[in-house]
C-alpha cells in the first residue's frame, strides 16, 4: 500500500538549526526595540519560534518584519579578477569599490535598499565597472575624477523618481570604464 499524502516532486521540509533559531530570535528582539511589536507579541512569537521544527515554520514567525538592517558600509577590493553581485542583497549606505585590472558587476535592481542615498566611492584602474541601477533612481557621477577613462551612462534617459534611491558616485577612474545601466 502506498502513502498518497507524499508527493515525490515536492521537496522535503528542512529542519531548522539552533543557530538559525537564535538569529530569528535576535530579529524579534530587535523588532521590540524598534517599536514594531510589543513585549506580549514577542513572548508569543518566541514560543512559536522555539516550537517550530522546520525553516518554513520558523520564518513564518518573522515574515511580516523587515529584514535586518544593512551594514553601514562595505569595502570590495578586487585585483585581476571577475566579481559579480546580483540578486537579493542588502545594500549599505556607503560602498567602496577598489579595482585594479578587474571586472566588477553590481546589480542593484533586486536589492534591499533602506537608505535615501547610496554613495559609491570608486577607485578603478585598468578595470571595467558595470552598475545596474533600479529604474527611476537618480544617479550623479559629477564628482568622479577621470584620467583616460570612459563613463557610459545608459541609465540617464530613464525618468527619475523623487522618492527613488539616489546613487552618488565619487572617486577616480584611470584607464577604466564605468558603465551605468
Amino acid at each position: 500500500m502506498t502513502d498518497d499524502t507524499k508527493h515525490p516532486h515536492l521537496p522535503e521540509p528542512v529542519r531548522i538549526s539552533d543557530a538559525e533559531r537564535e538569529r530569528l530570535a535576535g530579529r524579534l528582539q530587535a523588532a521590540v526595540g524598534e517599536g514594531r511589536i510589543s513585549f506580549a507579541e514577542l513572548d508569543h512569537r518566541l514560543s512559536l519560534l522555539y516550537a517550530a521544527r522546520t525553516r518554513e515554520q520558523a520564518q513564518a514567525v518573522t515574515a511580516d518584519l523587515p529584514s535586518a538592517a544593512a551594514p553601514r558600509s562595505l569595502h570590495l577590493r578586487r585585483v585581476k579578477t571577475f566579481s559579480r553581485i546580483a540578486g537579493p542583497w542588502d545594500v549599505p549606505a556607503v560602498l567602496t569599490l577598489d579595482g585594479y585590472d578587474a571586472v566588477i558587476r553590481l546589480d542593484f535592481r533586486h536589492t534591499s535598499i533602506e537608505h535615501n542615498e547610496v554613495r559609491i566611492e570608486l577607485s578603478a584602474h585598468k578595470s571595467v565597472v558595470r552598475l545596474w541601477l533600479p529604474a527611476g533612481s537618480p544617479v550623479s557621477a559629477h564628482e568622479l575624477v577621470t584620467h583616460k577613462a570612459w563613463v557610459r551612462n545608459r541609465h540617464a534617459g530613464q525618468p527619475g523618481s523623487p522618492d527613488g534611491v539616489r546613487f552618488t558616485i565619487t572617486g577616480e577612474l584611470s584607464k577604466a570604464l564605468l558603465s551605468l545601466h
